[in-house]
């Protein structure tokens, strides 16, 4: 009877998938944009409800109006490459817009970079414009190597842009036309944003994202989810997910609530209040204590990403709503979900099936397709993919095998057609002829009570070739007496296979990230000697 349930299930699924798939979506920016503001006018698009600012449908489309006109001006247009350096502030969002109705191009840029950070990344994605945040002013003027292109009156700082000759956003966009319209042609193949990866084995790389990539990941979330009317986004809007977020509320009429940054503490208070229907889930709320009120919010969904099965039931139990996953990359947008009429709690140990305009296989290292319960690399095809990396040839040449994007993670195919997500191609540890997954053995670790999270790496080994070592990083307040090593070893012992468990266990306070805020595994290592050294062995 199950196994008819979920046979039935994955055919519903199929059915919708088709269905998304031949459903007419806007065909740029400008028509998403103009479709909004006319189906939804009054209603509230956007919510910064930190500042107290927020934008009805029609508001929004006049300001992007008004900015893109004044931009335009200022000789932005088709192609420019604008890196835009904000917070989470309303004027990030409405700069996207704009910058998408005049056929530029955004660059957007992680506000926690350094001077020389900057110097690599507008260099790289060679920067004409800049649209800045007055706090990150000391940053951008750190800069030993800026771009010949980006002089004053090129720069557009949000706030006060003190005695330089560099414009007012706030001057820009007040005195914009309301009615302005580009002349400029634009179509779902224009270039959007050069979307920095990042970084782990090296510099970060841009990935350029055509109007069509980003329409299909908020449109195609939308139709999947018709029933949500206010969702969360508490994500840095240089990331991923508040763009695609944006496009969501755009087509469907949804209202997109920004929070300046993540907090577990105050997450259920922002769902209560703002009565917000959807949300990544925050995985630091599983290190709470319990109340009694968990259960009492008006979310309808959350989606998650990497997180173990048991975590994804007990989160169900206590918080009483469903919670699926989700497979992305920069490259690919939406690659793998789990779709929410399935009943089959084995889909939760995977990342699903294949996404809409999505295909997906599985190939060992000559290209060739594996079978069924083998692991190979995740190739995934489909119609907007990203364009490539930018200036990036010899990169481009090694992601694709054909119109297949190889995207360097290892999966296995389960007989019943989920997609089980290995670990890294890179981010694997080889003991003794054993392949180990980096990310099985940091997810067993972060059940750990106390444990906030978990970052494996490879040891050289003489007899081995390898040996596994562990960075654990604790809750706020816990100490590491309550999490000991020994006890650590014991949890991995009645979870994992005995070559799987940890050798070394080293504690931190917290760790290096990415741009995408990932844990920079080769910053974690650079400079030791010996990894060995100063850490628990469990061998001596």
């Amino acid at each position: 009877m199950a196994e008819n349930m979920t046979e039935d299930a994955l055919l519903q699924y199929e059915k919708m998938k088709r269905s998304i798939e031949s459903t007419p979506l806007p065909a740029n920016f400008r028509e998403l944009i103009d479709r909004a503001a006319e189906r939804f006018d009054q209603r509230v698009a956007l919510r910064f409800f930190e500042d107290k600012q927020e934008l009805t449908f029609a508001g929004l489309h006049e300001d992007v109006n008004r900015l893109a006109s004044s931009l335009h001006g200022l000789g932005i247009g088709e192609g420019s490459h604008v890196a835009v350096l904000l917070p989470n502030r309303i004027e990030f969002p409405v700069t996207w817009l704009a910058l998408a109705v005049i056929g530029a191009v955004m660059v957007p840029t992680n506000t926690q970079y350094t001077g020389s950070e900057l110097d690599y990344l507008f260099n790289d994605g060679d920067v004409g414009f800049l649209v800045v945040d007055e706090s990150m002013l000391p940053a951008f003027e750190s800069m030993l190597n800026p771009p010949a292109a980006l002089s004053d009156d090129r720069v557009i700082v949000c706030g006060h842009p003190g005695d330089r000759s560099w414009h007012s956003w706030e001057y820009l966009r007040d005195r914009g036309d309301p009615g302005f319209v580009s002349d400029i042609r634009v179509t779902g193949d224009t270039l959007l944003n050069i979307q920095y990866t990042s970084g782990t084995t090296g510099f970060p790389k841009g990935c350029m994202q055509s109007q069509r990539y980003w329409l299909l990941i908020g449109c195609c979330v939308s139709l999947s989810n018709p029933e949500i009317n206010s969702l969360l986004t508490d994500h840095p809007y240089f990331y991923m997910d508040p763009q695609w977020q944006l496009v969501w509320g755009l087509y469907s009429g949804a209202t997109v609530n920004v929070a300046r940054r993540m907090s577990s503490s105050r997450f259920l208070e922002w769902v209560r209040r703002y009565s917000i229907e959807w949300a990544w889930f925050p995985k630091p709320l599983l290190k709470l204590p319990e109340q009694e009120t968990d259960c009492d919010h008006p979310i309808k969904k959350f989606n998650v990403g990497a997180i173990s099965a048991a975590a994804i039931l007990d989160a169900e139990a206590r918080f009483g709503r469903q919670i699926r996953m989700a497979f992305g990359m920069t490259e690919i947008g939406a690659g793998l979900v789990v779709p929410s009429e399935l009943p089959d709690q084995e889909i939760l140990k995977t990342c699903g099936v294949a996404a809409p305009f999505r295909e997906v296989r599985i190939v060992d290292d000559e290209g060739i397709d594996v079978a069924n319960g083998e692991p190979g690399e995740l190739l995934v095809r489909g119609d907007s993919i990203f364009q490539g990396y930018y200036n990036k040839p010899e990169a481009n040449e090694k992601s694709f095998y054909g119109e297949w994007f190889r995207t360097g993670d290892v999966f296995l195919r389960t007989d019943k057609g989920y997609y089980r997500i290995i670990g890294r191609i890179k981010d694997m540890i080889r003991r003794s002829s054993e392949n180990i997954s980096a990310l099985e053995v940091e997810q067993v670790i972060m059940q750990l009570p106390g444990v906030f999270e978990a970052a494996a790496v490879p040891v050289p080994d003489e007899l081995r070739g390898e040996e596994v070592k562990i960075y654990v990083q604790l809750n706020d307040g816990v100490k590491q007496e309550l999490v000991p090593p020994e006890s650590i070893t014991a949890h991995c012992e009645s979870h994992l296979a005995p070559f799987k468990v940890p050798r070394f266990i080293a504690y931190v306070d917290t760790f290096p990230r990415t741009a995408s805020n990932k844990i920079a595994k080769n910053t974690l290592v650079a400079g030791h000697v010996d990894l060995r050294a100063g850490c628990f062995d469990r061998e001596a």
